[in-house]
């Protein structure tokens, strides 16, 4: 369990979040984005000790050396997508209320088929994305243009924070659903036929399934695979990737992946996850830069396969299994 956090911390990120939320008011869209730009770039240099871990994630799972100038300009990449992610819904949520269309937004829509099958087939729907690109306005866009979709979010430590954004996910979205112990809240919204939006790339930890991911073992998260299975819920890959012009994004959305009903059920529960997994991973070789590198999501996988088994060898990532039914209070 996580130690308490002290009141003042707490005051002054609340207030700080504040003063950033007051600043996109005051200032234009572009000038204000920018801004938070240059500032996440100068981040790396003052957190040195997860830039470097950035960076040697990158080298491991990408065979880039870690000064390789292509290595910082991913680094400096992610630092961007996490501070764009934080202020972006708010120059966007602006936008909208005074009048501008959620469609202006997006350059183009690949896939958009895929869409509208999605919201068109009457049953429940699994919108699975990951820390990549624009992650928060897919709910926020989504919401506006076809229906109000449920998002599921880990609470923040923080309760002042936690308020202020639940606050402000409600204007946007249905509702949203604790990753922690959110599992049967998401069973009622399957059986509703509703669709749900999820993340699905960080450590799942002791709950996971460990499969290889960028090449090395990683704990992945098994509730879209459960879902699928246990309620016929369709998964579907979808991401949002920042395009070079500020505010504009360019939708990508993939075929929905569904449980075969032909496999036992764990089987295919895995073969769904397996599916999104491989969907995520082609992303983020494809689109480096967008991806949240400062997320360690193997480090439980790691840990787990370097510990012996009965005092012996340690065992290998490809035969290392954690039940699928278990851990779906998703991502």
């Amino acid at each position: 369990m996580a130690a308490p956090r002290g009141a003042i911390r707490n005051w002054g990120e609340y207030l700080l979040v504040l003063a950033v939320d007051g600043l996109a008011a005051l200032l234009p869209a572009r000038v204000f984005l920018g801004l938070m730009r240059g500032l996440s770039r100068g981040a790396r240099f003052v957190v040195r000790r997860r830039t470097r871990a950035a960076a040697e994630r990158i080298s491991t799972c990408l065979g880039l050396k870690p000064d390789d100038p292509r290595t910082d300009a991913i680094v400096r990449g992610a630092f961007e997508t996490l501070a764009l992610n934080a202020v972006e819904p708010m120059v966007v949520e602006r936008l909208l209320e005074k009048g501008r269309a959620p469609q202006t937004f997006l350059t183009s829509v690949e896939g958009r088929e895929h869409l509208e099958r999605a919201f068109g087939c009457g049953r429940a729907v699994l919108f699975c994305s990951g820390h990549i690109g624009s992650w928060e306005l897919i709910p926020i866009l989504l919401s506006r243009i076809y229906m109000p979709i449920w998002a599921m979010a880990r609470p923040l430590g923080n309760p002042l924070l936690e308020r202020y954004l639940s606050s402000r996910r409600l204007r946007c979205v249905r509702g949203t659903v604790s990753k922690d112990g959110g599992g049967l809240k998401v069973a009622r919204i399957m059986r509703a036929g509703e669709p749900l939006g999820l993340l699905l790339d960080q450590n799942a930890g002791s709950g996971g399934v460990i499969l290889d991911f960028l090449g090395l073992p990683s704990s992945h998260h098994t509730v879209a695979g459960v879902m699928a299975q246990r309620f016929g819920a369709m998964a579907v890959p979808i991401y949002m990737f920042r395009e070079p012009q500020p505010l504009s994004y360019r939708l990508v959305v993939e075929a929905p992946i569904e449980a075969d009903p032909a496999l036992p059920a764990a089987e295919a529960e895995l073969d769904v996850i397996v599916r999104l997994s491989r969907s995520m991973e082609n992303q983020v070789r494809a689109h480096p830069e967008q991806w949240l590198w400062l997320h360690d999501r193997w480090r439980h996988a790691l840990r787990v396969l370097a510990r012996p088994a009965n005092g012996g060898e340690s065992p290998r990532a490809e035969h290392t299994q954690v039940p699928v039914a278990q851990g779906t209070n998703g991502a």
